[in-house]
């Protein structure tokens, strides 16, 4: 069985923090889904808190690899849907739920919208996502289709190649037209490929430490996240109207990829505590719940006066709601799953050396 890095899920925990306050001080003002929550002080270092997602990308390539080591392409997908649908049919019933009792004139719900978002792949359907963070989930679940092509295919020792090919491809459309109106979810696939062939250059340089190929790959990786950021910020600023900071945006990307280059190559990392388990199992969860749901806490029960005060303890019930969800449904719902799939008994294995 493949060791947990656990600073991975200090990290993870991280960004998603990063994300949950990019959220509830600069998009939810910004967009008009939460005009109460109006920061503009603040605003001026969370926008960058929005890189969590790119990040974010990063460690679940690494992670995916990882776990596809030794696994079956059953055990690997059973493993998948045991992960992420669970705890996502829960959080989609809360806030669906939600959206019925406070959403008002700002969110609605319809159950043939609530019953398509079930698939998770919705935008497939031409379906508006029940909460905007969803659409991270459908570009995940284009990079899990890709790792199950590469190993049914038996392209898996070829891996280094393909991510070569992966990263530059990637780094090449970043340079091809771009528009305000873009479509997140279709068109600009190859702007987010390369985060998750990056973790996956990651998790290799780690398996099998670095050598002229591994040290290729991370050039590559490194210009493409240092690339992909610079200009999608700029993409931002012609959405929200506020300049995005090219070196600031540079410099935080380096360094997390300090920080991923410290996990992949360290023996002895200074953060490697088991401890940090526990907020990795908590970020899954929090994305899902915080954002349509804290920003109708927000409408509801804010004011001018109480905002500041709001936004610290919504972010607080958030993380403390994620925990209830993973020990109280998802964890039950998994060990239950777990334990009727492994009845069917044990396919050949697929998925051996990378």
């Amino acid at each position: 069985m493949t060791q947990r890095v656990y600073e991975l899920d200090l990290l993870r925990f991280i960004c998603a923090l990063g994300v949950v306050i990019f959220h509830y001080t600069y998009t939810g003002h910004m967009e008009g889904f939460a005009p109460i929550a109006d920061f503009e002080t603040v605003r001026e270092a969370t926008r960058y808190t929005y890189m969590g997602i790119n990040f974010f990308f990063v460690i679940s390539g690494f992670v995916i690899l990882m776990s596809l080591q030794g696994r079956t392409l059953k055990e690997f997908l059973t493993a998948r849907f045991i992960r992420l649908y669970p705890a996502y049919w829960a959080a989609l019933t809360i806030t669906a739920l939600a959206t019925l009792l406070w959403g008002k004139d700002v969110f609605n719900v319809s159950l043939g919208q609530y019953l398509t978002n079930l698939t998770m792949a919705q935008e497939l359907f031409s379906v508006a996502s029940l909460d905007s963070a969803y659409w991270t989930l459908y570009i995940e679940l284009k990079f899990y289709l890709c790792m199950v092509l590469l190993v049914a295919c038996g392209l898996m020792p070829y891996l280094k190649a393909i991510l070569a090919l992966v990263l530059s491809v990637s780094l090449l459309a970043l340079f091809l037209p771009w528009s305000s109106n873009i479509n997140m979810f279709v068109a600009m696939f190859p702007h987010w490929s390369g985060y998750f062939a990056s973790g996956c250059v990651f998790y290799l340089v780690r398996r099998d430490g670095l050598n002229w190929q591994g040290a290729g790959l991370l050039v590559l990786s490194l210009a493409f996240m240092l690339t992909q950021s610079v200009l999608f910020g700029a993409l931002m600023q012609s959405w929200f109207n506020i300049s995005f900071h090219g070196p600031t945006i540079a410099l935080i990307n380096g360094i997390f990829f300090a920080l991923l280059c410290l996990s992949a190559l360290a023996k002895r990392h200074p953060f490697r505590f088991r401890r940090w388990y526990y907020l990795g199992i908590l970020t899954y969860p929090l994305y899902l719940l915080h954002q349509h749901l804290g920003y109708m806490l927000f409408n509801r029960f804010g004011n001018e006066h109480n905002i500041a005060s709001l936004v610290v303890f919504t972010t607080l019930a958030m993380i403390i709601l994620a925990g209830l969800l993973h020990y109280g449904i998802e964890k039950p719902v998994s060990r239950w799953l777990t334990r009727r799939t492994k009845r069917s008994g044990q396919p050949e294995q697929v998925a051996k050396q990378v």
